[in-house]
């Protein structure tokens, strides 16, 4: 991937000032990939009805999709998660619709701290281990600006900018066996040992219940599967922090309380949940191994009930549930992507009478694929690209990016039967995600909408 730094010798080092938060940046738009010539205009293909407020921009057609697709860069939601404190940038992006409208949104690895609005540079920062955003809803509207955002975030210190640790934050859920004390988590410091990596969740009848996965900080392994409930009748606190900061921790009886936590409850290093889909009577769990998928599923609809695995017996071939958590051997043998298709970051939805996946290509791939099957357990075929993420970001600085990962479905966020999804960037050089123009649009979430995507499995593509 080609590397330019065109501002990077105009850069200085800057220390922190007190500012407002962002509302007056604008998204700095780039060519797609100036390399590569447009393909002829599709004139049989009737484009989408974007409506303006939407805010998109049509990717040009360069090679890099499908034929019939139309791809659009999402700059209102680009613009909206360009925080400028508190939160401000995070590795992941997992949503999950709730059912006032709201949507909540879960990070691992966060930047928390203070922004330069103008340079769009992270001028300091400590990194909690996960993080939840509520999207907020007003009467059962989803609001689509920064102001919407509230981070259930507790600070180190949201009232001296003046004073160390201004707007730093803690990790929302700490693994058990954190090795970190209770006076050094007060002052800021991060767990580095046990730390916990997000899941999916699901909200109904007033609680929503959340997977999260053990995890060792530096190898990345996890190690074991637990739930959280959280209360969704509670309301939503003011003032907790500042009249310009709608952040807040939940308490008892807030929105989001988290009632209850089962530590530990399911032991084994498949993720098992990183994607989730109601259907039927079962929750299906989708954990990626070895660049394809493994599949599990609740016996209710309801997540701490007993999980069953679908397993390939070793002697017949056949595949089947099993309520015992498999071994490595059994999980290899199991794996649901015909052909030995490689995926990463399996999303499963369904429509019609067909499930599809939609999954990043193997490793750091910019490739997006589909694929379908007749059930939710697969077999997952018929692979097809749906189109390349572009090289190049709309930010200041660098504009090229050291990889790409977490691309993401959010089916609740679709206007018009679109495909919707996001995708995390990171820089080639740690240190290029601060201080210098457009570091902090590094290590957050950029999005696209793909539109007319059903196309590709029409007979004129087969």
């Amino acid at each position: 991937m080609k590397k330019f730094k065109s501002y990077a010798s105009l850069l200085m080092l800057m220390t922190l000032a007190l500012f407002t938060s962002c509302d007056d940046y604008d998204i700095i738009g780039t060519d797609y990939d100036e390399d590569m010539q447009e393909k002829p205009a599709r004139e049989s293909v009737t484009p989408p009805n974007i409506k303006a407020e939407w805010d998109l921009e049509l990717i040009p057609d360069v090679g890099r999709q499908a034929d019939d697709i139309f791809v659009y860069k999402d700059l209102k939601y680009n613009k909206m998660f360009s925080r400028t404190q508190g939160w401000t940038g995070g590795d992941g992006g997992i949503s999950t619709p709730l059912p006032d409208g709201s949507v909540l949104w879960s990070f691992n690895e966060s930047y928390f701290g203070c922004v330069d609005a103008t340079k769009r540079a992270r001028l300091n920062a400590n990194i909690p281990r996960n993080t939840l955003i509520i999207q907020h809803a007003t009467n059962g509207v989803l609001g689509e600006t920064q102001d919407d955002l509230i981070c259930l975030a507790d600070y180190v210190n949201w009232e001296d900018a003046t004073a160390e640790n201004y707007m730093w934050g803690r990790t929302y859920l700490r693994h058990p066996n954190g090795n970190k004390s209770a006076e050094q988590i007060a002052a800021g410091e991060i767990d580095n040992t046990r730390i916990y990596r997000v899941g999916a969740a699901t909200a109904a009848s007033g609680k929503l219940q959340m997977l999260w996965f053990g995890t060792m900080a530096v190898t990345g392994k996890s190690n074991a599967i637990t739930l959280s409930s959280h209360d969704l009748n509670g309301s939503i606190p003011t003032g907790r922090y500042t009249a310009n900061l709608p952040d807040y921790l939940p308490k008892e009886g807030d929105y989001m309380y988290m009632e209850d936590v089962k530590h530990l409850m399911i032991s084994g290093n498949t993720m098992f949940g990183q994607s989730i889909l109601t259907d039927g009577n079962h929750i299906y769990l989708y954990g990626p191994s070895n660049n394809s998928v493994a599949v599990a599923r609740t016996t209710s609809l309801d997540l701490s009930s007993t999980w069953e695995y679908y397993i390939r017996d070793a002697v017949t071939g056949q595949m089947q549930w099993q309520d015992t958590y498999p071994s490595s051997d059994e999980i290899a043998r199991s794996l649901i992507m015909a052909n030995s298709y490689l995926v990463n970051n399996p999303c499963v939805f369904k429509k019609g009478d067909t499930y599809y996946m939609l999954s990043q290509g193997s490793g750091y791939s910019t490739s997006v694929y589909l694929y379908r099957s007749a059930t939710p357990f697969g077999p997952f075929t018929d692979e097809k690209l749906l189109f390349n993420l572009p090289s190049y970001l709309d930010k200041l600085g660098i504009t090229t990016y050291g990889q790409v990962s977490k691309v993401i479905l959010h089916e609740e966020l679709s206007r018009d039967g679109e495909l919707v999804i996001s995708a995390c960037t990171s820089a080639d050089d740690s240190n290029d995600n601060y201080l210098y123009a457009g570091s902090a649009d590094f290590s957050r979430p950029w999005f696209f909408r793909i539109y007319n995507w059903e196309s590709i499995y029409s007979e004129s593509t087969e």
